[in-house]
């Protein structure tokens, strides 16, 4: 299968802990991404957002 380069931003804290936790457990974060982008995908878990709206007075 043909590899293709994925580029996006993300929270400079959540990257650092993501690559501290691949580098414990010695996996490629491509791996895991790739990993988990194929389980949403398929439908195996789904992501959940709350919105919170704060009121001015």
């Amino acid at each position: 299968m043909a590899r293709k380069t994925f580029t996006t931003t993300i929270d400079e804290n959540v990257q650092k802990d993501f690559k501290m936790s691949c580098v414990k457990n010695e996996v490629k974060m491509n791996d895991v991404l790739e990993a988990f982008m194929k389980a949403y995908s398929n439908g195996e878990f789904k992501v959940e957002i709350e919105l919170k709206i704060k009121k001015t007075k």
